[in-house]
Protein backbone atom coordinates (compact mmCIF):
# COMPACT_ATOMS: atom_id res chain seq x y z
CA UNK A 1 0.00 0.00 0.00
CA UNK A 2 2.81 2.34 0.53
CA UNK A 3 4.19 2.32 -3.16
CA UNK A 4 0.47 3.04 -4.11
CA UNK A 5 0.56 6.68 -1.75
CA UNK A 6 3.87 7.41 -3.45
CA UNK A 7 2.74 7.02 -6.48
CA UNK A 8 -0.50 9.25 -6.29
CA UNK A 9 1.95 11.91 -4.00
CA UNK A 10 4.14 12.37 -7.44
CA UNK A 11 1.22 12.62 -9.60
CA UNK A 12 0.00 15.55 -7.86
CA UNK A 13 1.45 19.40 -9.14
CA UNK A 14 3.05 21.25 -6.77
CA UNK A 15 1.46 23.93 -5.04
CA UNK A 16 1.45 27.82 -6.10
CA UNK A 17 4.86 29.51 -4.17
CA UNK A 18 3.89 32.57 -2.88
CA UNK A 19 6.48 35.38 -3.86
CA UNK A 20 6.39 39.26 -3.46
CA UNK A 21 7.17 41.04 -7.39
CA UNK A 22 9.10 44.01 -7.96
CA UNK A 23 6.04 45.76 -7.12
CA UNK A 24 5.72 44.63 -3.37
CA UNK A 25 2.55 42.44 -4.58
CA UNK A 26 1.68 39.50 -3.62
CA UNK A 27 1.85 36.91 -6.41
CA UNK A 28 1.99 33.04 -7.14
CA UNK A 29 3.88 31.17 -9.64
CA UNK A 30 1.15 28.59 -10.14
CA UNK A 31 2.81 25.21 -11.71
CA UNK A 32 1.42 24.12 -14.84
CA UNK A 33 2.59 21.01 -14.65
CA UNK A 34 3.59 17.92 -12.95
CA UNK A 35 7.07 18.86 -12.37
CA UNK A 36 6.69 22.01 -11.64
CA UNK A 37 8.69 23.30 -14.59
CA UNK A 38 6.70 25.76 -16.08
CA UNK A 39 4.12 28.24 -14.02
CA UNK A 40 2.06 31.25 -14.75
CA UNK A 41 2.58 34.72 -12.17
CA UNK A 42 -0.65 35.70 -11.41
CA UNK A 43 -1.12 38.41 -8.41
CA UNK A 44 -2.88 37.19 -5.15
CA UNK A 45 -5.57 38.76 -5.69
CA UNK A 46 -6.17 37.63 -9.07
CA UNK A 47 -5.73 34.19 -8.42
CA UNK A 48 -8.28 34.00 -5.81
CA UNK A 49 -10.48 36.26 -8.92
CA UNK A 50 -10.37 32.86 -10.57
CA UNK A 51 -11.06 30.45 -8.15
CA UNK A 52 -14.08 32.29 -7.52
CA UNK A 53 -15.03 32.37 -10.89
CA UNK A 54 -15.23 28.59 -10.43
CA UNK A 55 -11.93 27.71 -11.89
CA UNK A 56 -11.05 25.48 -8.90
CA UNK A 57 -8.58 22.75 -10.99
CA UNK A 58 -5.12 22.78 -11.98
CA UNK A 59 -4.15 25.32 -14.28
CA UNK A 60 -2.01 24.14 -17.52
CA UNK A 61 -0.16 25.37 -20.65
CA UNK A 62 -2.47 24.82 -23.64
CA UNK A 63 -1.43 25.01 -27.41
CA UNK A 64 -3.05 27.48 -29.58
CA UNK A 65 -2.09 24.94 -32.72
CA UNK A 66 -0.01 27.87 -34.52
CA UNK A 67 3.04 27.46 -32.37
CA UNK A 68 2.01 29.79 -29.17
CA UNK A 69 0.83 28.30 -25.51
CA UNK A 70 -1.48 29.74 -23.58
CA UNK A 71 -2.62 29.48 -19.86
CA UNK A 72 -5.99 27.86 -19.32
CA UNK A 73 -8.02 26.35 -16.51
CA UNK A 74 -10.55 24.45 -16.60
CA UNK A 75 -14.34 25.15 -15.47
CA UNK A 76 -16.93 22.26 -15.66
CA UNK A 77 -15.60 20.35 -18.90
CA UNK A 78 -14.27 23.48 -20.84
CA UNK A 79 -11.16 25.18 -21.01
CA UNK A 80 -10.99 28.97 -20.23
CA UNK A 81 -8.31 31.45 -20.07
CA UNK A 82 -7.20 33.15 -16.93
CA UNK A 83 -6.11 36.23 -18.66
CA UNK A 84 -9.63 36.64 -19.43
CA UNK A 85 -11.49 36.44 -16.57
CA UNK A 86 -8.85 38.88 -14.64
CA UNK A 87 -8.79 41.13 -16.93
CA UNK A 88 -12.91 40.94 -17.67
CA UNK A 89 -12.71 40.43 -21.17
CA UNK A 90 -15.85 40.38 -23.24
CA UNK A 91 -17.16 39.29 -26.36
CA UNK A 92 -15.58 41.92 -28.26
CA UNK A 93 -12.11 41.85 -26.23
CA UNK A 94 -8.48 40.65 -27.43
CA UNK A 95 -6.62 39.86 -24.47
CA UNK A 96 -3.08 40.96 -25.30
CA UNK A 97 0.42 40.68 -23.37
CA UNK A 98 2.56 43.81 -23.26
CA UNK A 99 6.14 42.04 -22.31
CA UNK A 100 4.94 39.27 -24.69
CA UNK A 101 4.79 36.76 -21.97
CA UNK A 102 1.22 35.15 -21.82
CA UNK A 103 2.00 33.06 -19.14
CA UNK A 104 2.38 36.42 -16.93
CA UNK A 105 -0.99 37.38 -15.47
CA UNK A 106 -0.29 40.19 -13.73
CA UNK A 107 -2.26 43.36 -14.40
CA UNK A 108 -0.06 45.32 -16.10
CA UNK A 109 0.79 43.02 -18.36
CA UNK A 110 -2.83 41.79 -19.65
CA UNK A 111 -4.33 44.50 -20.87
CA UNK A 112 -7.97 44.58 -23.48
CA UNK A 113 -8.27 45.41 -27.08
CA UNK A 114 -11.20 45.62 -29.34
CA UNK A 115 -11.09 42.73 -31.57
CA UNK A 116 -12.99 39.87 -32.55
CA UNK A 117 -12.66 36.67 -30.46
CA UNK A 118 -13.98 33.16 -30.87
CA UNK A 119 -15.89 32.84 -27.35
CA UNK A 120 -16.73 35.28 -24.29
CA UNK A 121 -15.08 33.13 -21.37
CA UNK A 122 -17.25 35.81 -19.14
CA UNK A 123 -20.23 34.22 -20.47
CA UNK A 124 -18.90 30.70 -20.04
CA UNK A 125 -18.32 31.23 -16.28
CA UNK A 126 -21.32 33.32 -15.70
CA UNK A 127 -23.12 29.50 -16.06
CA UNK A 128 -20.95 28.15 -13.80
CA UNK A 129 -21.21 30.32 -11.13
CA UNK A 130 -23.80 30.03 -8.31
CA UNK A 131 -25.65 33.97 -8.02
CA UNK A 132 -25.48 35.48 -4.33
CA UNK A 133 -28.89 35.26 -3.87
CA UNK A 134 -29.37 31.30 -4.23
CA UNK A 135 -26.17 30.31 -2.81
CA UNK A 136 -27.49 32.15 0.87
CA UNK A 137 -30.89 30.41 0.25
CA UNK A 138 -32.68 32.67 -1.87
CA UNK A 139 -34.21 36.46 -0.40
Amino acid sequence: MPETSTKTATRHRPAPVRFTDEHGRKCLRVPLDRHGRQHAVVTAMDFQKVRDAGAAGAWLLNSNGCGTSYVRVPIGRTLVMPARIIAGAGARNAVRYVNGDPLDLRPENVVLHRGWVKRNDAAIVADHVVPQDEEDGGW
